[in-house]
């Protein structure tokens, strides 16, 4: 199980790593804008993308949690961003690879960590799932709770962003045999400040509500799977993870 999640983490940050940083266009970009309007907008339609990108590793199920209490995950977000920073950089699409460790507490509660690596700038998180109802049933869904922190601080050839999220949401999966479906509901406030720039000081928040369905595929302790997110706008990012229970 290591050695295949291993491989798995060295191919995702390799796929990542080839490619120019998307966020290279920000001082120029907002330094090209005249007003604070048009400059606190631009911040918005930014930090829209990167609230995608920070609770992209948080919906799905995960490996059904054994001796050790112990679940290790390894998740891609694919992210479609329609921002002018990114637009301006030639980018409309993200891979994100994000690295999620779940140690199981007592009645019911996971505390949950992650790390991901953004175009080389550092993603961390942690939070607390809880599940309301574990079902045995095909036809009753266990649902879990959670919430979760997020940080992404982006410093990029003097480019600088600071980035926070935090989520609130609810996932319900159906136990069918090897085959798990799901949906997910979650509502979520980004926070974006700008570092960098004639704009540095400048700060939004954004609120959404997203939806995800995906399902994933179990076999003894091993957990492939693959969903879809939606923002309210409509806009979808992908995900797809490789977990083990331990």
């Amino acid at each position: 199980m290591k050695k295949v999640l291993s491989v798995v983490a060295v191919l995702c940050f390799m796929s990542v790593s080839v490619f120019a940083n998307p966020v290279d266009k920000f001082n120029s970009v907002m330094n090209g804008v005249s007003d604070d309007a048009t400059a606190e907008k631009y911040l918005k339609h930014f930090a829209d993308d990167m609230g995608s990108v920070m609770t992209g590793s948080n919906f799905g199920i995960h490996s059904k949690i054994g001796f050790a209490n112990l679940n290790l995950s390894l998740k891609l977000n694919v992210v479609n961003v329609d921002n002018e920073i990114m637009k301006a950089e030639g980018t409309r699409q993200l891979y994100v690879p994000i690295f999620v460790a779940a140690v199981g507490l007592i009645s019911g509660f996971d505390l949950i960590g992650k790390y991901g690596y953004f175009y080389g700038s550092n993603l961390y998180g942690i939070g607390v799932r809880y599940k309301i109802y574990d079902s045995t049933a095909y036809y009753l869904p266990t649902v879990t709770v959670q919430g979760i922190y997020s940080v992404l601080n982006i410093d990029s050839s003097g480019n600088k962003v600071d980035n926070n999220n935090l989520a609130l949401g609810a996932v319900a999966s159906f136990p069918l045999p090897f085959v798990s479906p799901y949906v997910g509901i979650g509502f979520d406030r980004t926070k974006s400040e700008a570092k960098s720039s004639n704009k540095e000081g400048l700060s939004v928040d954004v609120d959404k509500v997203r939806y995800s369905l995906g399902v994933s595929i179990n076999i003894l302790m091993l957990r492939g799977s693959a969903g879809i997110t939606f923002r309210e706008n409509g806009v979808p990012s992908y995900h797809f993870s490789l977990s083990a229970g331990i």
